[in-house]
């Protein structure tokens, strides 16, 4: 049997398929996304829902001439299929290989590298002008999930498309999932837009119904208020329709002739438009189609016989140890409560759920909302703890600003995917939380080094009367914890650091780690121990406020700093410790930063990106080294001396 795969470059090849011979096309995209994210992981139960519609907007439209725009992205394997990548999608998500999010760097396919939602039909917008304004002849289509659709960003961008007067078409690919179920109001709506008569349907009946009506032009100005009441009423979509947008639909999205017929219908409409499709989330296999949360981005599995077996590594997540933390607390403390913003699985909230229910909220994928309402909580008397990944805490930045810190509530903010995230790549690091929540006034920062570590930084920050972020990252706690227990506290000098490991007689040099990467720090420390070296390493705990009587320890010992951090080094852990020394009037010129460098850090492993930018126990060693022996270069700086201030008389 011919696989027709093998054959297409582009869409071109594409298009020679006979249209009876698509539905195999689509079997064979949905085997190679299946195979290769049972190897690799991967998104799989939407990409098996949207291979039909990616197959119809290729063939009826001219990318890349004509604009295709994702929103979120990470639904797009079926399109890269088409575009030329097949030969190698086995290299999928793998360091070098194709990324698993749309990436212009790959193909001129792919017009945004976007793995955040809602950001579709506002770029959509943008270019759908800028072509009006060179006067080009292009096509723009945007491709929304429903969950999306929720998000604030996507709404104004409607707002402003209402005002087009040309060619724009939104594809709301409803699957009535989001990553687990849908939230909120809007997913009532969709749902009863499911279950309804199309809008194309009720206005021809409608009209059918005028037209037997032989009264002239004032039954005609009736019939038109008829037809807006019917529209307003019976009608589904009428919520697009009063925005400036024509609704159709919604079709089945699976089925490639009546997509065909419509989006070639669609194609020319000199206006706004959205099109809704009803799709399958797991379309193809029924183990995925049964259980799309778990199958929405699983580990690498394997297939026995009516069972799939999904390979989860060796030890205990953080996020696993985050969500049995935040019981034990809630169990202990009745205010607490848990938000997350469409993610209770991948923070761990979900087993929250089950156990207080009515403690725990899902906004949908809505974070900035997520802030605010935590604010109000946090205002009437609760203690709430909003989880959120630290690439998608970015969108709330304004919240937290205005409705959180501003206001000096003590909300907690909980960021898993803090740093590196690993085959999910650039448009999902964390790697810049510190940068923008450092500037809040009265915020906390505390990073966890272990699994203990994590409890009591909880304890302490649902204890503080102010905001504060903790962070974490994708990958495991140590299995053992780090260093002996410590108080967490915040003195007058600032918060409470933990030595974990001595330098003899001082020691060479000084690794201070903050959070996670300290297990990287101390192995480091252990490789340089082989060579005659003798390395502190220090636990920071906090970014803000840091541990001023640590550092003034620190310094005094005149012999090179490392600050070891998995962010970038602008405005950083490393970046805060010497502002402190030009503060304190230390000799900055110890302090060497490691951490994330000024560039996008491009997908592969998680130990395998550590490695690229020096943060594993090797990289950090060769980087000790390098300090030791530049210091041996430098002139020292006395120590700056202590003098008496006069008194004012």
């Amino acid at each position: 049997m011919t696989r027709f795969l093998e054959s297409i470059q582009s869409p071109v090849d594409l298009r020679k398929i006979p249209l009876d011979q698509l539905p195999q096309l689509a079997r064979e995209i949905r085997e190679i996304i299946m195979t290769t994210v049972s190897f690799n992981g991967g998104h799989l139960a939407s990409n098996l829902g949207t291979v039909e519609i990616c197959l119809a907007l290729n063939i009826v439209f001219n990318f890349p001439t004509d604009r295709l725009l994702w929103d979120v992205g990470h639904q797009c394997y079926p399109h890269k299929l088409l575009t030329g990548r097949y030969k190698n999608f086995s290299s999928l998500r793998r360091k070098g290989g194709v990324c698993g999010f749309p990436d212009p760097s790959e193909s001129p396919y792919d017009l945004f590298s976007v793995g955040h939602a809602g950001t579709a039909i506002s770029s959509a917008v943008g270019m759908a002008c800028a072509d009006q304004l060179l006067k080009k002849n292009t096509k723009v289509v945007a491709l929304v999930g429903d969950a999306s659709i929720v998000n604030g960003l996507a709404f104004e961008g409607l707002n402003n498309a209402g005002t087009l007067n040309r060619q724009m078409l939104v594809i709301l690919n409803d699957n009535s999932m989001s990553i687990s179920e849908p939230q909120g109001a809007f997913a009532n709506y969709l749902e009863h837009l499911r279950v309804t008569t199309t809008y194309e349907e009720v206005k021809k009946r409608v009209q059918h119904l005028l037209e037997q009506i032989p009264y002239g032009q004032r039954i005609s100005d009736v019939g038109y208020h008829i037809k807006q009441g019917i529209k307003n009423t019976l009608a589904p979509g009428h919520i697009f329709e009063d925005l400036g947008l024509k609704y159709f639909g919604p079709i089945d999205g699976h089925d490639i002739p009546a997509l065909l017929e419509k989006l070639n219908e669609l194609k020319d409409l000199n206006a706004p438009a959205v099109l809704h499709i009803k799709t399958i989330k797991g379309k193809g296999y029924e183990w995925a189609c049964d259980d799309p949360t778990t199958f929405h981005s699983p580990k690498p599995f394997k297939i026995e016989g009516s069972n799939v077996v999904i390979q989860n590594g060796s030890g205990r997540s953080w996020t696993s140890a985050f969500a049995d933390a935040m019981i034990n607390l809630a169990k202990r403390n009745d205010k607490i409560c848990g938000i997350t913003a469409a993610m209770p699985d991948g923070t761990g909230l979900i087993k929250l759920e089950k156990t207080f229910p009515d403690r725990y909220i899902d906004t949908g994928i809505c974070e900035s909302h997520a802030a605010v309402m935590a604010a109000g909580m946090t205002k009437a008397g609760l203690r709430p703890i909003v989880a959120i990944y630290s690439t998608f805490l970015q969108r709330a930045f304004d919240q937290i600003f205005q409705e959180v810190c501003l206001q000096g509530l003590p909300v907690v903010f909980c960021t898993d995917r803090a740093g590196l995230v690993g085959d999910d790549g650039a448009v999902h690091h964390g790697f810049c939380d510190l940068a923008f929540l450092k500037s809040q006034p009265g915020m906390v920062l505390l990073a966890p080094s272990d699994e203990k570590e994590l409890i009591r930084s909880l304890d302490l920050a649902t204890s503080l009367d102010q905001p504060s972020v903790i962070r974490y990252p994708r990958d495991n706690v140590p299995p053992q914890p780090l260093g002996e227990d410590s108080p967490w506290g915040i003195l007058k000098t600032g918060g409470i650091s933990r030595p974990l490991r001595e330098g003899i007689g001082g020691g060479d040099a000084t690794l201070i780690a903050y959070g996670a990467c300290a297990w990287q720090a101390l192995e480091a420390a252990k490789l340089l121990e082989n060579e005659g070296l003798s390395v502190a390493v220090i636990d920071a705990r906090f970014c803000k406020p840091l541990d001023g009587q640590m550092l003034e320890r620190v310094f005094a010992r005149n012999h090179p700093i490392l600050t070891v951090e998995d962010h970038s080094i602008i405005n950083g852990f490393g970046s805060a410790v010497i502002e402190h020394a030009q503060e304190k009037r230390y000799d900055a010129r110890l302090v060497t930063r490691l951490g994330l460098p000024d560039r996008f850090i491009k997908h592969a492993s998680r130990d395998e990106q550590l490695k690229e930018v020096g943060l594993d126990p090797t990289g950090i060693a060769r980087s000790v080294r390098a300090a030791i022996a530049e210091s041996r270069t430098i002139p020292t700086v006395p120590a700056p001396v202590k003098r008496a201030v006069p008194q004012m008389r």
